[in-house]
């Protein structure tokens, strides 16, 4: 068994030691400060990085909240939210049951956008549509509906499980394919016709294929709103009335089954010529709305149109540009050594301001011929050329002369005449509203002098009227309500007019609509 060493060790007398045993014995007068101590000391050290810190957090603590409205006026800088605490943990919302959805349903997130954007420019694919943000509206969603029935008031908003679900299709409806399109035929008439209208205010333009997968059906169909949409985008007036025309359906039925042995064989006369079948959708159609096409809209296609449909009651032209069939031809003239110049088309660029409608007159009394069962006529924001539906404007003499036995005179029918007291001789209604009213301030600040019949009318309808948001510094507001007014008398003295002719030929009354109010005429 080994033997247990023990090992042997010489301590030294360290400069600690020394240190302390000199501490001990009280002969050391200065005392070393320890690491924590430096530590402190260097934290209580105020370096230029350190104090800028302290005044930029002062600042923003001492920043007083100014309210957004003031904030622009005032040029004050948004203030910074505070930043979060440390060490609090943030709630996080509940997450669907289930497992987590594929990469793939995730990935047409950036692709497919909602069509909530389509009101502000956006369509398929989440791209600009140019077209679609340029688009002339409806300011109120189904006008034409609420105009037809009366009860038209701006302020009533759409409400209902109905409405919602509408305004999502018709936000939505770039994500229909022509593939989806006979699964239409499944929801009723009247929601397809009422989701036309919201397509009109909410939605993108549409072609014709939507609008027959719209309206396709055996019921029959008596009302179409297309108010912002006829015109627009491949929906144009010239299709439509390709639409609207009664077509002959000369099928062969050579082809078919005989249903029976004795039936009457088919003979070459009966195929050369096969008995037409009159086809059409559109021919029980009586309330139609064209309003709020685009400026380029043609009224030569419209008067196409009106031939196809003379079966209307209700008809909306609200918005629509001045009748000529030269639109582009208004600053053109053409020139001659021997003669002065001419213009070349029938409406010029002042026609409006020299009151010259004879050619809008004209086709107004063309349109009149076409549909000679109008009730019901809707013309806001046609206030530059209303005055021609009572124009005496000679029309042309192959179309209205007669001459006598004799052919000492000839009889010539003034177009007012043939509009007013002939061809609409059962027209209860006009909206001739200019689509706009100024402000009670504005209106206040016109001479009365100007217009003294309309003292008590804007007295009696001064809730119709908007309040003037800012001071008028500038005479802004003075200005709009003198052209209103000035426009608004041309109106009224047209509207008089159109009632003195329907009196002196025993016509119904009329009922004239400014907008505002309502005068009997």
């Amino acid at each position: 068994m080994p033997k247990k060493r023990t090992h042997t060790f010489k301590h030294l007398q360290s400069s600690n030691s020394s240190a302390s045993a000199t501490r001990k014995d009280g002969t050391g007068s200065n005392d070393s400060p320890t690491v924590n101590e430096r530590l402190t000391a260097l934290r209580l050290v105020e370096t230029p990085e350190g104090l800028q810190k302290k005044r930029d957090l002062a600042a923003s603590v001492n920043q007083p909240s100014v309210p957004p409205e003031l904030r622009g006026i005032l040029g004050v800088p948004e203030s910074a939210p505070p930043k979060p605490k440390l060490g609090v943990r943030l709630r996080e919302m509940r997450r669907t049951p289930g497992p987590a959805p594929p990469k793939s349903w995730l990935g047409y997130g950036t692709q497919w956008q909602s069509g909530s954007g389509v009101r502000g420019g956006k369509g398929r694919k989440g791209v600009a549509s140019a077209s679609d943000a340029q688009r002339t509206r409806p300011k109120k969603l189904l006008r034409f509906s609420l105009l037809v029935d009366g009860t038209f008031d701006v302020a009533a908003e759409p409400s209902g499980l109905l409405h919602m679900a509408l305004k999502r299709l018709a936000e939505q409806w770039d994500l229909f394919d022509e593939e989806d399109f006979p699964s239409l035929v499944d929801v009723p008439l009247r929601l397809r016709l009422r989701l036309l209208s919201y397509l009109g205010y909410y939605g993108p333009s549409i072609d014709t294929t939507a609008l027959q997968a719209l309206t396709q059906g055996d019921e029959p169909l008596t009302h179409l709103d297309l108010s912002g949409l006829a015109g627009h985008g491949a929906l144009t007036v010239k299709k439509l009335a390709r639409l609207f025309e009664v077509t002959t359906d000369t099928t062969q039925t050579a082809d078919s089954i005989v249903e029976s042995w004795d039936a009457e064989e088919v003979t070459l006369e009966s195929v050369l010529n096969p008995s037409p079948t009159m086809t059409a959708r559109f021919h029980t159609l009586t309330h139609l709305s064209l309003s709020h096409p685009p400026p380029t809209a043609s009224w030569r296609d419209l008067l196409a149109l009106s031939k196809h449909v003379p079966q209307l009651t209700n008809l909306s032209l609200a918005y629509w540009s001045r009748p000529t069939l030269t639109p582009n031809l208004a600053m053109a003239t053409v020139s001659s050594r021997h003669s002065p110049d001419v213009r070349a088309g029938g409406t010029h660029y002042y026609s409006s301001l020299d009151d010259d409608h004879i050619e809008a007159a004209a086709l107004l009394r063309q349109l009149s011929s076409n549909l000679l069962c109008i009730q019901w006529l809707d013309l806001e924001g046609c206030a530059d050329w209303f005055p021609a539906l009572s124009t005496l404007a000679v029309a042309s003499a192959s179309d209205v002369a007669r001459t006598t036995s004799d052919e000492s005179w000839i009889e010539t029918t003034h177009s007012a005449v043939a509009i007013m007291a002939q061809n609409w001789k059962n027209l209860s209604y006009i909206r001739c509203a200019q689509g706009w009213l100024p402000s009670l301030k504005g209106l206040y600040n016109v001479d009365r002098s100007l217009a003294p019949d309309f003292k008590h009318l804007l007295v009696r309808h001064a809730d119709q009227f908007p309040e003037a948001l800012v001071a008028d510094e500038y005479e802004i507001e003075g200005r709009k309500g003198r052209i209103w007014l000035d426009s608004e008398q041309k109106l009224i003295a047209a509207g008089r007019r159109i009632y003195t002719i329907r009196r002196d030929r025993s016509c119904k009354p009329i009922t004239i609509d400014f907008g505002w109010c309502r005068r009997p005429a």
